[in-house]
């Protein structure tokens, strides 16, 4: 996963929709902090650039992943897996915004064709 690059602006929109997801289902446990923390090291994610992820409305991350090659917008589908996968409680909430996020940006499109295959 640590071979994909993005900006700092991707960064900070990977951290607002981790965030985003982590506070899905109204509790934020702490194995998706962790989850968090270790997706926050292996992509490199500065203070300041955590900052502004932060403070980054998600409608605006969304615009930006819609922005992001094919590679990138699966691999950040992925580690929002891993945020849903961290506390072994697959929500309906974290679901729905997992799918929510996948449609608005043609990451649906993208895992359906990668399982023609």
């Amino acid at each position: 996963m640590g071979s994909i690059e993005f900006n700092e602006t991707q960064r900070a929109a990977l951290v607002s929709l981790l965030i985003e997801m982590i506070n899905a289902d109204g509790v934020v446990d702490v194995s998706e902090c962790d989850v968090f923390n270790t997706i926050c090291v292996e992509q490199g994610i500065s203070d300041d650039t955590f900052r502004i992820g932060q403070s980054l409305n998600s409608m605006v991350a969304v615009d930006i992943m819609k922005k992001m090659s094919d590679i990138q917008k699966i691999a950040i589908a992925k580690l929002l897996i891993r945020v849903i996968d961290a506390d072994a409680n697959d929500d309906d909430k974290e679901i729905q915004l997992f799918n929510t996020i996948c449609k608005a940006t043609g990451v649906d499109i993208l895992i359906a064709a990668m399982d023609k295959d």
